[in-house]
């Protein structure tokens, strides 16, 4: 049976608007929308519905809201930020749990390094080992934040392997929930992770994917299982 038909509020009429025009490329990151009075005047609505609109994007993440003489509206990034936040919100009301993340980590992280090993190119494995340095640095110097910055953008290179946009967009807010984990349960990384990744590195060189799965499956379950002897539950805060 069919339902009434409501009538769509009109702050989400404005936002259906111009999600469309950045789906449809009118619109694109780093635009900057017309101030409020001009959206007001253009949507023929109040400027009250205009600045609920824009609230409910920045929230979504598509645009931010700067302030001052030269701020206003404008359109973001796709970081997956938001997507990120989601995760931490059903970890915190235990729809999803430190086991879940980490399976789905895993499993995914078997999608990627497949086509990363086989679509991989000298700019990519240069990425790889700067990042690989520059971590080597961090760890020996005991720069935490910075090994942990790393850390997430390693992941980011390989998922960026692939050629597939949307393996970075699910890898990145993924990397940064596990992270949160790792900074709460006191996890700091030792020299053995460079080897780790460097003898990934010549596995996806190789175009071995099943070993670089092999090898990268064992590290990310000996991560999980880190997290747990310092937090038996998996349920430590996973926010900042």
């Amino acid at each position: 049976m069919f339902k009434p038909v409501k009538n769509i509020r009109t702050f989400e009429a404005i936002s259906d608007q111009i999600r469309r025009q950045i789906e449809t490329g009118k619109l694109q990151p780093g635009d900057k929308l017309p101030a409020e009075r001009e959206l007001a005047l253009q949507f023929g609505v109040s400027r009250n519905a205009v600045r609920e609109a824009l609230r409910i994007l920045e929230s979504a993440g598509v645009l931010e809201l700067q302030k001052g003489a030269s701020g206003g509206a404008f359109i973001l990034e796709g970081d997956g930020s938001n997507i990120s936040q989601s995760i931490s919100d059903m970890m915190a009301l235990k729809r999803i749990s430190l086991q879940h993340l980490t399976e789905a980590r895993v499993e995914l992280m078997k999608v990627i390094l497949k086509l990363a090993c086989a679509n991989a190119d000298d700019t990519d494995f240069a990425l790889l080992e700067q990042n690989i340095e520059k971590s080597r640095v961090a760890i020996e110097n005991k720069d935490r934040d910075t090994q942990m910055e790393l850390n997430a953008e390693f992941y980011s290179i390989i998922a960026q392997a692939t050629k597939n946009p949307m393996y970075t967009l699910l890898v990145a807010p993924i990397s940064e929930v596990v992270r949160r984990f790792v900074k709460d349960a006191g996890i700091r990384a030792t020299i053995e992770v460079i080897d780790t990744r460097e003898e990934l590195l010549r596995l996806m060189r190789a175009k071995d994917a099943e070993r670089a799965i092999t090898l990268l499956s064992e590290y990310l379950e000996a991560t999980h299982k880190a997290i747990l002897r310092r937090s038996p539950t998996g349920a430590g805060p996973v926010q900042d």
